[in-house]
């Protein structure tokens, strides 16, 4: 019998990583802090396996009745990888003129070259393919613990695991926010809710677990509270909910991606671990509103951009205490109001500039999803014009990638405001923006 056929890949050369690393450990106190280290996923083959039935939420069984897609992949359309991997490209080149970052990619291809973390992955791989409905079979099993580490993690992320057919690719590890985030000095491992992302959490906790990045960080694994504390149901939690305002507050969004009982449990960790309070925020049912970063992120201290018909009205984002039992949690306050009480009044500039139907557009390509290079200084999808001319007004400058890069130190030092706008427009058909798409590790306070 011939050897199975390795899986299709491409070289991945580890690129400039920008600025020297800040010492010490991982430690993020506020969304606007000066960024030092920042951690992205560069686009590679993975996504030349997704395919048509990828992006249909809901597929018709044989009585006709329409059920979720067990292959839905959670993008909303097939994306040109040239040109997604440029758009790509050009945010982290904004990036690396500030701060010094990595490639998921690289870092788990670095873990997995010890034998016993690959031997640990590929089981934990293999029980979540199962729960699934993928099982992974001996022959992939033992393809993916003889192949070299960087075959080993194509096959991964391609889902093109030799003599194991049907597994998914994993496009959604570009949105490298999701599956960890850094709050304080902890960093959490989060468990994604669609199966789609599982895998990803598994490759994301073994990143955290052995690559010397996290070394001698306090550590918070949302599964692993959830179960100390007895908790029932899906603990769930995706970064993209998890917003950190100060050292000593937190958002949460609980919504379609995180559980009440994944906001419970991240809540009593925090809470234990570093002094933190945690304020989860009710998300509409809503495929727009999927994470809280969507409708609301910082663009400064004291400044946030948000889909304004969810911060006022009837319809304002309420809070709660998620320390308090799931299901037991009742009543709420109006998500600004409730910032202001604890000493962070914020002012909202709507995405959109205000107008209803610029507003709906813009904050579906993630025109809420700003991302801070320090306190004043964001990056935007380019594509969402009204929200940079409502930007612009506020006293803003508009530029583009090459003026910042080319210029970055004097953007960084002046006083002036600045919005840096990259085309967003493969990106954006995954349903991500700039926040999305990178991972802070280390912030100035």
């Amino acid at each position: 019998m011939s050897a199975p056929p390795t899986p299709p890949s491409q070289p991945h050369p580890k690129v400039h990583a920008g600025a020297e690393p800040a010492p010490g450990r991982p430690s993020v106190a506020s969304e606007t802090g000066r960024l030092r280290v920042c951690v992205g996923f560069a686009p590679g083959a993975e996504f030349d396996f997704v395919l048509p039935r990828h992006i249909e939420p809901a597929v018709r069984g044989s009585d006709g009745a329409l059920r979720d897609n067990p292959d839905y992949l959670l993008f909303d359309d097939l994306v040109l990888r040239e040109v997604l991997t440029r758009e790509h490209r050009r945010l982290f080149d904004v990036v690396r003129a500030v701060a010094h970052v990595h490639d998921l990619r690289d870092l788990i291809t670095d873990v997995l070259e010890a034998p016993s973390v690959r031997a640990a992955v590929v089981d934990e791989v293999a029980r979540t393919e199962a729960t699934a409905g993928r099982p992974l079979s001996q022959t992939g099993r033992d393809w993916l613990l003889a192949a070299s580490s960087r075959s080993c993690v194509a096959a991964l992320l391609s889902g093109e695991i030799p003599g194991s057919p049907g597994h998914l690719p994993m496009p959604n590890w570009l949105f490298a926010r999701d599956c960890l985030a850094v709050v304080g000095e902890a960093v959490v491992t989060m468990r994604p809710r669609h199966p789609a992302r599982w895998r990803d959490g598994v490759l994301a906790r073994a990143v955290v677990a052995h690559h010397p990045l996290f070394a001698g960080a306090r550590g918070v694994d949302v599964a692993e509270e959830a179960a100390a504390l007895g908790l029932s149901g899906p603990a769930c939690v995706e970064g993209g909910d998890v917003l950190t305002l100060s050292p000593s507050l937190a958002l949460v969004g609980v919504g379609r991606r995180t559980t009440e009982a994944g906001a419970h449990a991240l809540a009593t960790a925090l809470r234990r671990e570093t002094d933190t309070e945690v304020l989860a925020v009710r998300l509409p049912d809503k495929r727009a509103a999927m994470h809280l970063d969507t409708v609301f992120t910082l663009l400064d201290r004291d400044l946030a951009v948000a889909y304004a018909p969810l911060l006022h009205g009837d319809a304002a984002l309420q809070v709660y205490d998620p320390t308090q039992p799931p299901g037991r949690s009742s009543g709420g306050q109006d998500l600004l109001a409730a910032l202001a009480e604890r000493g962070r009044p914020l002012e909202v500039l709507p995405c959109g500039d205000g107008e209803p139907r610029a507003a709906l557009r813009e904050q579906w390509t993630d025109g809420a999803n700003a991302f801070c290079l320090a306190p004043g200084r964001v990056v935007l999808y380019g594509r969402n014009r009204a929200t940079l001319r409502a930007l612009n007004r506020r006293g803003f400058r508009v530029v583009a990638p090459a003026d910042f890069i080319a210029n970055a130190p004097l953007w960084m030092s002046g006083d002036e405001r600045v919005v840096v706008a990259i085309d967003g427009f493969e990106l954006s058909r995954g349903r991500g923006g700039p926040r999305c798409l990178t991972l802070p590790v280390q912030r100035d306070a």
